[in-house]
């Protein structure tokens, strides 16, 4: 019955002739969400319809909802058990009706004219994928993230393989979908769904771009990414973060995706990559609020772990690349087994790191590695 309801609601908007369906996941998110649904009713851009997928929230998410849902009849609301953010994107994605699709993290917010600025420039180059600036919540302020591409050309599939897939599996530049907008007809026609995986976004836009035909980068910023740790800092090490990456090192996305990248270079950025991730790590631990001695434990299995080491020494100079201090540091450690090099940073790292520092800190590492 409620699956009728919804293809029955969903064929009534698709006659009102909706532009941008935006596609939001709440799961227990009543500290922002009101926030997020201002920003996004207040959208000048009207054709629009907001797609809440509540995926069992436990608080007062739903409430929060359908409030807001009686005074703007662009909201939808559909409730599921608790089933995960890609399957709510999914049901989501079924609903939508919009000629593009885009995305909204239940904890982030949008400026009035961002769904009005990316369908506008969208219909202009009649593109598949339309990519836009963003703003960083991090340390108490937003800081803007630029596009990695030059702006306002619009990029074919040669660029997508040569440019855009090898940076989706190197690094997290174009991982989001939240500041992009998709056209629905593409996803559909294809069946592009997120996987149930880690790093689902990083799949999803696999899938999708090296399925369109053209995309556009445009210098404009619009989306407010709030950094939400809820407590991750002192729950880090309940999930096996480089355990996940590990396996993701050894997916084949290159068949499952059909991509047409060799698999000698597919292969050294998935494992720059995975060196990146253990960077990451290995800086999360040692901020963590546990004892020095349990951290130092779990790090040390990481950094030392032989698959580390060989990837380290074979693609070191890659790894080098556009990166800091602290990588270099690291990276020497990885390479030469030195325990008490790694001691001595993960010490360093505790005592000089706060987070009304750390925007210092990644100024300081801004300072490019270079061998000499």
């Amino acid at each position: 019955m409620q699956k009728e309801k919804r293809i029955n609601s969903a064929n009534k908007r698709a006659m009102t002739q909706i532009k941008v369906s935006v596609i939001i996941p709440v799961y227990n998110a009543e500290e922002f969400l009101a926030d997020c649904i201002q920003s996004l009713i207040s959208q000048t851009l009207e054709e629009c319809e907001f797609i809440f997928v509540n995926d069992g929230s436990t608080d007062s998410s739903q409430q929060i909802i359908k409030q807001f849902q009686e005074k703007d009849h662009r909201i939808i609301l559909i409730n599921q058990e608790n089933v995960g953010r890609s399957a709510a994107r999914n049901i989501g994605i079924i609903d939508a009706t919009g000629r593009y699709i885009g995305f909204v993290d239940s904890d982030d917010f949008v400026l009035e004219e961002m769904f009005e600025n990316l369908y506008n420039r969208a219909t202009e180059f009649d593109t598949d994928i339309v990519i836009s600036n963003y703003f960083l919540g991090r340390d108490d302020k937003y800081i803007i993230k630029n596009a990695i591409f030059p702006v306002n050309i619009l990029y074919d599939q040669n660029f997508i393989q040569k440019n855009v897939i090898p940076n989706l599996l190197e690094r997290e530049d174009l991982f989001a979908v939240w500041n992009k907008i998709y056209k629905r007809e593409l996803i559909i026609s294809h069946s592009i769904v997120f996987p149930n995986e880690y790093e689902e976004d990083q799949m999803f836009n696999l899938w999708v771009f090296n399925t369109v035909s053209n995309v556009l980068f445009i210098d404009y910023a619009g989306y407010f990414y709030r950094e939400v740790f809820n407590g991750v800092s002192k729950n880090i090490f309940k999930i096996d973060y480089f355990g996940i990456a590990r396996q993701k090192l050894h997916v084949d996305y290159k068949k499952r995706y059909n991509l047409t990248i060799p698999y000698g270079e597919f292969e050294k950025l998935k494992a720059i990559r995975f060196i990146q991730k253990v960077f990451y790590l290995l800086f999360k631990y040692a901020t963590a609020e546990i004892s020095f001695s349990d951290k130092l434990k779990k790090i040390q299995i990481m950094v030392f772990d032989p698959e580390v080491n060989m990837l380290s020494k074979k693609y070191h100079k890659d790894i080098l690349k556009n990166q800091g201090i602290f990588e270099a540091l690291v990276l020497k450690i990885i390479k030469n087994k030195s325990v008490a090099g790694l001691y001595l940073l993960v010490l360093a790292v505790k005592l000089t790191y706060h987070p009304k520092t750390s925007e210092i800190i990644r100024n300081l590492n801004n300072f490019k590695f270079k061998k000499t």
